[in-house]
């Protein structure tokens, strides 16, 4: 049991430690970052927000897309030789002047049947419809499920003259990173800087345009208003051009 005097001599002792200048700062420093981050999270406006999460959805959009795309052309590709191998083989077997026989024929034969198995087994598996179907039809499915939202999903049609410049940008790209690995790979007992700075330069000058190039996302006219349908464009074409200069100076960085 201690002493009154002794048990107000503590109390006072903590009190004083519990205001001491370290936990007064303490607790400001804890009120500025509170405050900070509100006024941080206050700063950014419902529309920029419902902008950036629409840039995010466009963006995912695109990569399905052209994952599709890529896809139908693939097995379009693949079903387009197999068909013109079977119809090079029935014209030899029936329709040419010449008379095909002995292993030959049975060759021809063993096409057609291998041919035909495949594709009937490609369709009855559901292939097709999953690689050529659905990739055609890719466009009005998700516009019929995004439409609740007053949204539509559209192609980008480019002009003659930008798919010449994406194809010579592709090229070039290319060719600079096939030199730029012949200097790094192959030319090392010479060590071509001068070679290695100017394909590094040209690799920098054909990056391929990145953006609303394809496929875009476009506000319904009768739920929005001008003004705001103006600013979504605005905004994505800022954030595309600060993207654009974002990567070519990792390029630049990478380079030197």
């Amino acid at each position: 049991m201690c002493p009154p005097e002794l048990s107000g001599l503590s109390s006072t002792s903590s009190s004083v430690t519990k205001n001491t200048p370290r936990s007064a700062r303490r607790r400001s420093i804890g009120r500025d970052s509170s405050s900070k981050s509100r006024r941080n999270s206050n700063q950014i406006s419902p529309t920029s927000m419902i902008f950036r999460n629409l840039l995010i959805m466009e963006e995912d959009l695109r990569n399905q897309a052209r994952e599709q795309k890529k896809l139908r052309w693939q097995y379009t590709g693949f079903l387009s030789c197999l068909a013109g191998v079977a119809a090079f083989s029935i014209y030899e077997l029936y329709f040419s002047d010449v008379v095909v026989k002995g292993v030959y024929r049975f060759f021809l034969q063993f096409t057609i049947c291998f041919i035909s198995i495949t594709l009937v087994l490609f369709h009855l598996s559901g292939q097709y419809k999953r690689t050529i179907v659905i990739p055609r039809r890719f466009f009005a499915s998700t516009n019929k499920g995004i439409r609740q939202f007053n949204l539509r999903l559209v192609k980008v049609h480019s002009s003659w003259d930008e798919n010449l410049t994406d194809m010579i940008r592709f090229t070039m790209n290319a060719f600079s990173d096939s030199n730029i690995w012949l200097c790094e790979e192959i030319l090392t007992f010479w060590k071509p800087i001068v070679l290695l700075r100017f394909w590094h330069s040209v690799k920098l000058r054909c990056q391929p345009r990145i953006g609303a190039i394809d496929v875009k996302i476009v506000l319904n006219p009768r739920a929005f208003s001008a003004e705001i349908r103006e600013g979504w464009e605005i905004y994505r074409d800022e954030f595309w051009a600060r993207e654009g200069a974002r990567r070519r100076k990792t390029v630049n960085e990478a380079k030197s």
